[in-house]
């Protein structure tokens, strides 16, 4: 089972402080269509669109699309700035598991990652879409600063029908998200203390609880140019060559210690 993450990392429509992509803002040629191509090429079974909200790049649902006609699961995870009405049949018809970004509810939604009206138009949209027949997972990052939103996010989600999984996250101090960790950093310790009461709710979601150092290693990304890195635990990215290279794709993937156990079989 091998799952490539195609993360966007020249820019997003947000600029949430505790995000630990380092955005460069430079001029490039975006390969996602190629880089899905060659995915394809390569036996990938699983594919994530993530990063910079990918509903805002020009060649995301093309590059969806091909995709999913050729069987990859395609899992996309977004914030819904850029999802127009007409995205809603797309992503029923092209999307496996589509992601959204909760971290609080509310005004302290827009607060917490900086933008004005984002809650509602979240909201909008995971409403419109249970008209549909798709299959959703939140995606929560878990902080110093929205330690107290976890049960109001709880209540929330559980009145959606087509959220199945929940997926909470320990601030990651990687990168960009470094010089903030003093804000945003929480204590393993407070990070398992605030989930307890998830381990005793009476709900069919499916919550997994990701710890930093759990996380770390053996995660391999893929940017929108084709460049293939892996981040460690003291907060870096280490390059690892390009997907469009045979002999880096051989190194890399063909080594199970650069896998993550944990993320194989996530999916399926």
């Amino acid at each position: 089972m091998k799952r490539l993450i195609l993360t966007y990392n020249q820019s997003c429509n947000l600029n949430c402080k505790f995000c630990y992509i380092d955005f460069h803002h430079k001029k490039i040629e975006d390969k996602t269509i190629s880089i899905v191509e060659q995915a394809i090429q390569l036996g990938f079974d699983i594919i994530t669109f993530g990063g910079g909200d990918s509903f805002s790049k020009r060649d995301f649902r093309e590059a969806c699309k091909i995709a999913h006609q050729n069987h990859l699961f395609t899992h996309v995870d977004t914030n819904t700035l850029s999802i127009n009405e007409s995205d809603f049949k797309f992503i029923e018809e092209n999307i496996d598991l589509l992601g959204v970004s909760i971290d609080a509810i509310g005004d302290y939604y827009n607060l917490f990652r900086d933008s004005h009206r984002l809650f509602q138009k979240l909201n909008h949209t995971l409403q419109q879409l249970e008209k549909y027949n798709i299959e959703i997972k939140v995606n929560t990052i878990l902080t110093a600063q929205n330690i107290n939103s976890i049960p109001d996010i709880f209540e929330y989600i559980s009145t959606f029908k087509n959220i199945k999984r929940w997926s909470i996250y320990q601030f990651s101090p990687l990168s960009s998200a470094k010089k903030f960790e003093d804000i945003y950093k929480i204590s393993d310790s407070d990070f398992e203390q605030t989930l307890k009461f998830v381990n005793t709710s009476n709900t069919d979601l499916i919550i997994e609880k990701n710890r930093y150092a759990n996380r770390v290693d053996g995660y391999i990304f893929c940017d929108e140019e084709g460049n293939l890195y892996t981040n460690n635990i003291n907060g870096k990215y280490l390059p690892l060559g390009s997907i469009f290279n045979e002999e880096d794709i051989k190194n890399v993937f063909s080594k199970n210690i650069l896998i993550n156990p944990k993320i194989k079989k996530r999916y399926t």
